[in-house]
């Protein structure tokens, strides 16, 4: 009889859009009805879990290194996973001594034969990461990741540590959690659930897959949106065939060559006010991604260059934070982007803004003669580059006639 594996891996998604990610996942990977499979996030972790039990684990992995998720970072396989008792999270040499533990009773061997990266080479290399999140620790995360690697190489003596350019990374994270099939996984009992919030930590293996950083693009600027959160906007705005989706501040293309690229049935206008960006990077990044259905253009978001009500959908990250340009010089954009942009959009046409500047968006929308013409769905709190953002969903009332 063949025996069954339970795998838990771990996708790193954009943070704040993991129910995005979560069902591009979900398209992306096909399973077989006979396996058991579940998925499981928590708001604003930036993870995605994936319980299977498999007869095949060879199999499994290969379909996820073979699979096209683009809204993924990532990928970790566990190969431990354990609740940290609060009174051994709060001692440092008891920490170090826990983790050290996990690690000399880890499935390596498994998991690396699974992955097929047991190594054939006399010399494989490997480097250990620790990943603390928003737990702070008096234990810093290099010496933490020291104690993984020491561990890791009296289960592997024939492995050596190599910081760059190695054959595998040993990772390990830990986070609070209240996530059922997480905790049952731990078999923590339903009490502890509901009086701790447990420190749960995983560790694993990275599963290889190509770095997203230049997917479609070779050209990347210093505010250039990454390819995974702009995958997801994209699929967030779901175009329908026939649609012209406008990112008015497109920088190097990004938004705009990821919705083309998953959307060949629709038209994708991106416009850019710095001649230097559009004509050497973002016509560099088209060129480069080979895709046909995007349309680049010099613009000003200050003033549209396009007919009334041509556009279906707005999709873009505004200028936000000193990374840009002072907030006096923001705050006088805002109100002019979003006057030009009801007027390229019919009346029920959306725009999905992206900003940090929550108080500056809140006091433009609570202008008169905004609350006359927006309609305010939505506001998602994302993640990007360690940054508090915020992503606007707009719906246009009216015709602009006072603006």
């Amino acid at each position: 009889m063949t025996t069954s594996l339970s795998l838990h891996v771990v996708f790193h998604v954009p943070q704040g859009l993991e129910y995005i990610a979560i069902a591009d996942i979900r398209e992306s990977l096909e399973f077989k009805s006979t396996e058991s499979v579940s998925y499981s996030s928590e708001p604003n972790t930036g993870r995605i879990h994936l319980m299977i039990r498999t007869t095949t684990p060879y199999e499994f992995i290969q379909s996820i290194k073979t699979a096209s998720l683009l809204s993924v970072y990532s990928i970790m396989l566990v190969v431990s996973e354990a609740k940290i008792p609060e009174s051994v999270f709060q001692n440092t040499e008891q920490t170090c001594e826990f983790i050290n533990h996990m690690t000399l009773n880890g499935q390596w061997k498994t998991a690396l034969e699974t992955t097929l990266l047991l190594m054939d080479s006399q010399n494989p290399t490997f480097r250990a990461s620790f990943h603390k999140g928003q737990l702070k620790h008096k234990v810093k995360s290099q010496e933490l990741a020291g104690c993984i690697g020491y561990a890791f190489c009296e289960v592997h003596p024939d492995w050596k540590v190599k910081l760059t350019d190695y054959d595998q990374e040993v990772i390990a994270l830990w986070f609070h959690s209240k996530e059922k099939l997480i905790l049952d996984r731990l078999n923590v009992s339903h009490e502890a659930k509901d009086k701790e919030n447990p420190v749960v930590i995983l560790m694993g293996l990275t599963i290889p897959i190509k770095d997203p950083k230049y997917r479609n693009r070779i050209h990347v600027g210093r505010t250039s949106l990454n390819t995974c959160i702009a995958y997801c906007l994209v699929k967030l705005v779901n175009p329908q065939p026939g649609q012209v989706i406008l990112d008015m501040c497109c920088g190097t293309g990004t938004i705009p060559i990821e919705g083309a690229s998953k959307y060949p049935d629709t038209l994708w206008l991106g416009s850019e006010v710095r001649p230097d960006t559009l004509s050497l990077k973002a016509k560099g990044n088209l060129q480069y991604s080979g895709i046909n259905n995007v349309e680049l253009m010099m613009g000003d978001g200050r003033r549209l260059c396009l007919r009334k009500g041509c556009v279906d959908t707005v999709v873009c990250d505004w200028p936000w934070g000193l990374r840009e340009a002072s907030y006096s010089a923001i705050q006088k954009l805002y109100p002019k982007f979003i006057k030009e942009i009801s007027k390229v959009l019919p009346t029920h046409g959306k725009a999905y803004i992206v900003t940090q500047g929550l108080k500056l968006m809140n006091r433009v929308l609570a202008y008169p003669w905004c609350i006359d013409m927006w309609i305010t769905n939505n506001i998602i709190p994302i993640t990007i580059g360690g940054y508090d953002v915020y992503l606007y969903i707009l719906t246009k009332k009216r015709d602009a006639t006072t603006c």
